[in-house]
């Protein structure tokens, strides 16, 4: 599993975004990433370091991983999708 992440189903991320960005159309989020999961099933990897990519964030910002996209070394309480955890 990937270290320190908080496994949520696809579903559970798409209705958790939604209620923290009421203005994001569900539509939006979702394609958005089904695109950054469907990427890491195919082996994306950041485009800055190689590491594998973390798919909530990757579906903001390009393909990277959760250090380069946060700065932070690992994540504390961060969610992934669970498909991208184990």
């Amino acid at each position: 599993m990937k270290t320190g992440f908080v496994p949520i189903t696809f579903e559970e991320y798409v209705e958790l975004h939604l209620k923290s960005n009421p203005d994001t159309s569900r539509e939006e989020i979702t394609i958005a990433l089904r695109g950054a999961l469907e990427d890491y099933k195919k082996g994306a990897k950041c485009i800055n370091c190689g590491n594998p990519i973390w798919v909530i964030g990757s579906a903001f910002a390009a393909n990277m991983c959760f250090p380069c996209i946060t700065g932070e070394a690992i994540p504390e309480d961060d969610y992934e999708i669970d498909e991208a955890c184990y």
